[in-house]
């Protein structure tokens, strides 16, 4: 009988829609200028948004801006401007995105109070990308600036707001602070302090459970720089005072990033070196939900020439999760490349260091990286000169781990798992049944399996 042509074409469109996925492609539309700071957010089905400031496009200095994709990379509707006070310089945005695509975009912008001061501003969309109102005031504290936003949702789009503000709690320090919103986008409690002690808090970051029980972190800044902690109930207390991340001190400025888990495991990476930033490795540590430490820290990088700075991590709800950054190779050239590496849910990595970026001419860094419930995640970064204009925004998407249906029939099944057996304890390539691309097939690619044939169709 011959092939239904209906489905052939609809496999055909399948493959291809995969292939460009697959490719780096151009995220901003608008390339006059330069488009810089990316940051993305996944949902549970792999609908992805990617945020960024774009530099005189909103009439002012720099606009926030943003674009929706499918989970094939198809563009949801068109980019779209964020900011609704276009005066001044909007930027540093950061964005996060509940299991049913609704999402809220944080960024810094001038103060309400005076010409010198800044402010932290969020703007609420629904799963369909429609404002839910209009920007709004974050921070009540309005003395002086206010640098850093980032944001975290759980699954009922209840969201924190981190930022750094200086001169709080008393002029000279800088502390990290915070504020808890309800689904309503109403405020839970007043705005509060995150870090205790004398030193100064930077950098902050936030990450949420399903449950909404949050976790804070930053850098501790004095003359030897650690990574610090705090865990947080739904409603907003502590659950107890901040904990150490970084066990090994280290001389430069770093922007730490941490991830979570449905039920609350969390992974945090920094970059830094005991003695100089030209020397700076990715750094990471894994905790439980009772922030119990699971091991100590370790370098992420295998690649050790050059600074390797910047990381952004993701993890999905199976504790697997993959570190991004971007890697000056070459010391001589001021160009960077970016660079990633996949773990398991033990911390066991995943196949080897790779790149991310095809396009490798001039300057590639901050990246960005957002993970959802299947084996994809999406890389976004700034690239310069690859869009015709300064800094461009492009992404690419990838694979934690291979698909198990080895005979491509759409699904996982006993016929798979023979040809797994076939290749069992197999070395070489090329491997059909390499799940876990380490040029060999065991135990891992086994449990990999076994998982994607329990929850075939779920």
């Amino acid at each position: 009988m011959a092939p239904n042509r209906n489905n052939l074409a609809a496999v055909v469109i399948t493959l291809i829609g995969a292939i460009i996925c697959r490719a780096e492609f151009q995220v901003n539309t608008h390339t006059t200028n330069k488009q810089e700071n990316p940051a993305i957010a996944m949902d549970g089905a792999g609908n992805f948004v990617v945020v960024w400031n774009s530099y005189l496009q909103d009439g002012g200095s720099n606009g926030i801006f943003g674009q929706r994709f499918e989970p094939d990379c198809s563009p949801l509707g068109e980019e779209i401007q964020i900011n609704t006070t276009s005066s001044g310089n909007q930027k540093e945005p950061s964005v996060a995105m509940d299991m049913d695509s609704n999402f809220v975009i944080v960024w810094q912008g001038p103060g309400l109070v005076g010409e010198d001061k800044e402010d932290i501003f969020a703007r609420r969309f629904d799963s369909n990308g429609l404002p839910v109102g209009s920007e709004f005031h974050v921070n009540t504290n309005t003395n002086d600036k206010q640098l850093c936003p980032r944001a975290a949702m759980n699954n009922g789009d209840s969201f924190v707001i981190v930022w750094e503000s200086v001169n709080v709690p008393e002029e000279g320090k800088k502390a990290i602070c915070g504020q808890l919103y309800d689904s309503n986008g109403l405020r839970i409690g007043t705005e509060f302090v995150v870090n205790d002690g004398p030193s100064d808090g930077r950098y902050p970051d936030a990450a949420m459970d399903a449950e909404g029980n949050f976790a804070v972190v930053w850098m501790e800044d004095k003359s030897s720089n650690s990574i610090m902690g705090r865990l947080y109930n739904a409603d907003g207390s502590a659950k107890a005072g901040p904990f150490e991340v970084s066990t090994i001190r280290f001389s430069s400025v770093t922007q730490p990033s941490i991830s979570m888990s449905r039920e609350g495991a969390f992974v945090v990476v920094w970059d830094g070196d005991p003695k100089l930033a030209g020397l700076d490795d990715i750094h990471a540590r894994m905790f439980d939900p009772n922030e119990t430490a699971i091991g100590e820290q370790f370098i992420v990088n295998t690649t050790i020439e050059g600074p390797q700075q910047n990381p952004q991590v993701a993890m999905n709800n199976r504790r697997q999760f993959i570190v991004v950054w971007d890697s000056k190779i070459d010391p001589d050239i001021n160009e960077r490349e970016i660079f990633a590496q996949r773990y398991d849910n033990t911390g066991e990595a995943i196949g080897d260091e790779f790149q991310v970026n095809t396009y490798i001419e001039a300057d590639q860094k901050r990246p960005s990286v957002a993970m959802g419930e299947g084996r994809n995640f999406v890389t976004a970064w700034q690239s310069y000169g690859h869009d015709g204009s300064g800094y461009g925004v492009f992404a690419r998407m990838g694979q934690m781990v291979g698909s198990a249906d080895f005979n491509g029939d759409g699904l996982v099944n006993f016929s798979d798992y023979c040809i797994l057996a076939d290749e069992w304890f197999k070395i070489g390539e090329p491997l059909a049944a390499d799940l876990i691309e380490d040029n060999k097939i065991n135990e891992r690619d086994l449990a990999e399996f076994c998982y994607q044939w329990l929850s075939a169709g779920r």
